[in-house]
């Protein structure tokens, strides 16, 4: 029998002016809620068309609302970095770009102030509470430009871990060929990714464990409980929700369910314990127990 999850409807989506579309969704390590409009398609952007962005964060109650514009720039990652400053972030390394360093720091006054290289193919960017920068890499990075599946940078953007040789090394981890999903919580961070489908917990940058037989749904996040991993998403059900069962090696599919009905959501991210989930106009949060 499915086992279904109850949601909490967290916060309704801005209204954005027409034309306009959601660039990015992130969740900071405070848990606060950042969203990126922009009033240029993706692919314009990847071809260096100067685009106007407003990036919302959620505040008790409401958002607080920044803009700016900017060329050569496509991004689809939003995470709080510094103090009160914010990271954006291009996914790739495209030709329309003057400089290759594909992080961008801005400040609440709409003033670029700094720049970081986080290298080619990015499908995860969370920051920690001291501002380092955790990156997973689709399988184009790591083949095709040589990254290492997961890493992690310094706030200046000098990589300090690089999975490939700091913890795949152990015989028992198997090595990243897809970043699938990531979440950051203070010192632990957890990866999930293809092709063996793992869980891996990452301790202060060193293994800490790792659960080889998960199910291997394909999800693109999840939160971690004290009993319980929720997954979201699989491969031939994207709105749903696998609970797994670390210490028995059990799961179970279901779905979140909000306001009586079954909740299709288009996007979700993990942040510890919590799974937030962006369907209707609105983010919705369910958590792992």
């Amino acid at each position: 029998m499915p086992v279904d999850e109850q949601a909490q409807r967290l916060v309704d989506l801005p209204i954005i002016p027409n034309g306009w579309g959601w660039a990015a969704t992130g969740v900071g390590p405070d848990f606060a809620v950042l969203l990126l409009a922009a009033d240029t398609p993706f692919d314009a952007r990847r071809a260096g068309r100067t685009t106007r962005y407003r990036l919302y964060r959620r505040t008790v109650g409401s958002f607080d609302v920044f803009e700016f514009q900017h060329e050569g720039a496509a991004y689809t990652h939003v995470q709080p970095i510094g103090d009160g400053n914010f990271l954006l972030v291009t996914p790739g390394i495209y030709e329309a770009m003057r400089d290759k360093r594909n992080g961008d720091v801005w400040n609440s006054e709409g003033k670029l102030i700094g720049k970081i290289l986080l290298g080619d193919g990015i499908n995860n960017v969370q920051t920690s509470v001291r501002s380092e920068v955790w990156v997973g890499y689709h399988d184009e990075g790591v083949y095709g430009a040589g990254e290492p599946g997961l890493a992690c940078f310094d706030a200046a953007g000098k990589r300090v871990l690089s999975f490939a040789d700091s913890v795949a090394d152990d015989d028992r981890v198997p090595v990243i060929d897809d970043c699938y999903a990531l979440n950051v919580a203070d010192d632990d961070v957890w990866v999930y990714y293809f092709k063996a489908f793992p869980l891996v917990r990452l301790v202060d940058k060193r293994l800490g464990a790792i659960w080889p037989d998960t199910p291997g749904v394909g999800a693109h996040a999840f939160a971690v409980g004290e009993r319980t991993v929720l997954f979201a998403g699989d491969y031939g059900a994207p709105s749903s929700l696998t609970r797994y069962f670390p210490e028995s090696g059990r799961s179970e599919m279901g779905h979140a369910i909000a306001d009586g009905h079954q909740l299709d959501f288009t996007r979700a991210i993990g942040r510890a314990d919590r799974l937030y989930l962006v369907a209707n106009s609105a983010i919705w949060l369910v958590q792992a127990d």
